[in-house]
């Protein structure tokens, strides 16, 4: 008998990990009018939200060792994070720092699916003038990202219907963070990518 239980019956655990707009989308998902966990069903479907405001890539995978203490292990691995990197590091540093901390995951959860979430843009980027520039970084280093998570498997969520133009009300007046509209957007993409999983799963079994 499997330690855990019969595979097929536990419920299979998501974990949505990153910078202060993982700790708003939670917030936004378990509240009143939207309900339920991006409407998943919480017989099926675990959905833990770790979101730390001010998080950079190198905290990622410490806090995956210590959610791992605690937490079962993931199904799907959904990375929301990069963005306070863009402008302070080299973006070669970054995607060295990606590969190689995406090919522990790898190890540390063999049967994960590892999803990297697009890093959205911005009207102002902190610590750079030239926001266009690093709006141009911005696109390599998603583009890039999704190149290595696909390689090890995994897969990528572009968040192609999320702009930053003064006119959308995605973005809050400081143009880094978004609105309530803008994480209901966010919140509904991740939403439709679970549900797609998890419909394929049905499939399979």
């Amino acid at each position: 008998m499997d330690p855990k239980g019969d595979p097929k019956s536990d419920p299979k655990n998501v974990w949505i990990c990153g910078h202060s707009l993982v700790y708003w989308a939670e917030s936004r998902a378990k509240s009143p009018e939207v309900g339920m966990q991006l409407g998943m069903d919480p017989s099926r479907v675990t959905v833990g939200w770790k979101g730390t405001q001010g998080m950079t890539w190198a905290q990622l995978l410490p806090m995956l060792h210590q959610l791992k203490v605690t937490w079962p292990n993931p199904d799907v691995l959904i990375m929301h994070l990069g963005g306070n990197d863009l402008s302070t590091d080299a973006p070669t540093d970054l995607l060295a720092s990606v590969r190689k901390d995406l090919t522990s995951m790898r190890s540390i959860f063999p049967s994960c699916l590892l999803v990297w979430s697009y890093i959205l843009p911005r009207r102002v980027w902190r610590h750079s003038a030239d926001s266009q520039e690093v709006d141009l970084v911005r696109c390599t280093v998603n583009r890039r990202i999704h190149s290595i998570v696909s390689e090890l498997g995994g897969a990528s969520l572009t968040h192609e219907n999320i702009r930053c133009g003064a006119n959308t009300g995605l973005y809050r007046a400081d143009g880094v963070h978004l609105s309530p509209k803008g994480i209901d957007v966010f919140n509904l993409n991740l939403q439709d990518f679970l549900e797609r999983w998890e419909a394929e799963l049905t499939e399979k079994s």
